[in-house]
């Protein structure tokens, strides 16, 4: 029978030394990063994360400026709508009143009706601004207009 014999590990073969601590290839013994590479690797990190921080907040400004938007063509859709199944022409004039223009989650609604006879035929134009209560936050104004003849 065979009997295996263990052979004893072999040492990890190490660069020559020179005087002064250094291998052939003029690098020190030790092992790990410099200064140097953890500067560049922090300040790599920190544009990367900075980099997300921008991009998250405008996405964010983003979304919040298409919602708005959103309420405001909704809030403008809601009055021509009424306009449309208004009972009387000849008192479409005060939907234009205080009564339908309250603010909505920082949102004005203004509703102009204007009588036009120009062309032979009494005809009203009806239009609605939606204006943001924040200046800036909707820009342009939501704007809708409808023409109605008379009966």
């Amino acid at each position: 029978m065979r009997r295996c014999v263990r052979s004893p590990q072999r040492p990890a073969r190490l660069a020559p030394q020179r005087p002064g601590g250094r291998d052939a290839r003029g690098a020190s013994p030790r092992h790990g990063f410099t200064l140097v590479e953890l500067l560049v690797a922090v300040t790599l990190l920190l544009c990367c994360v900075v980099g997300m921080g921008l991009s998250s907040m405008r996405f964010s400004t983003t979304v919040a400026d298409t919602s708005l938007r959103a309420r405001a063509q909704a809030l403008a859709d809601a009055q021509i709508a009424m306009a449309r199944t208004w009972p009387t022409w000849a008192t479409l004039e005060s939907l234009s009143g205080a009564t339908y223009n309250a603010p909505l989650e920082g949102l004005t609604r203004t509703t102009g009706v204007v009588v036009d006879t120009t062309g032979g035929r009494a005809v009203k134009r009806l239009t609605v601004t939606v204006r943001s209560v924040r200046v800036g936050a909707l820009n342009p104004d939501v704007v809708r207009t409808i023409t109605v003849t008379a009966p």
